[in-house]
């Protein structure tokens, strides 16, 4: 017996600019000075984001980032920053999708098939292969590619694993 997830709640507008810019790569702080809003706002609407689509309280920003893309709350990041040459080979596809649907260095290792002490500089190492600014960023980009379990619509797969998305 299987049981359904809770429908997620739809995103307020507020909730929708600060997720925009969190997919762009940008940081908690960075959200704040563009928005012209205080940091603990920002904070407020990201956690108001993880309640709504039911991800762990301490989730990482690119699972939040991978959830509401996987739930079609904001559109698909632009590619207009990738760098061109960027080709994610097996290994970084399993990384980037580990990334995405993981917060621990230990779940990320355990999902990626890596040695914990290597996560961090290979999580490293792909984000400057991709340019993007960070992991939260890449994940964006992990999705318009078609990298993560959507179809490059933004509509999920049902054939892909996202039980690890609300870790």
């Amino acid at each position: 017996m299987t049981t359904a997830s809770p429908p997620v709640t739809p995103i307020t507008p507020a909730q929708k600019q600060v997720a925009e810019h969190l997919i762009s790569g940008l940081t908690t702080s960075e959200i704040a000075a563009e928005g012209h809003l205080l940091r603990t706002s920002v904070t407020a609407h990201i956690r108001s984001l993880r309640r709504n689509l039911h991800c762990q309280p301490r989730s990482s920003h690119p699972v939040l980032v991978h959830t509401l893309l996987l739930h079609r709350q904001v559109p698909l990041p632009s590619l207009a920053a990738l760098r061109p040459s960027f080709a994610a080979n097996e290994d970084q596809q399993r990384l980037m999708k580990a990334l995405a649907e993981h917060s621990t260095t230990a779940d990320i290792a355990r999902a990626a098939n890596i040695n914990p002490a290597d996560v961090e500089h290979l999580a490293a190492d792909l984000v400057r292969a991709a340019g993007a600014a960070n992991a939260t960023q890449l994940v964006g980009w992990g999705h318009a590619l078609d990298l993560l379990g959507t179809n490059g619509q933004g509509i999920p797969d049902p054939s892909a694993d996202r039980e690890g998305a609300a870790r």
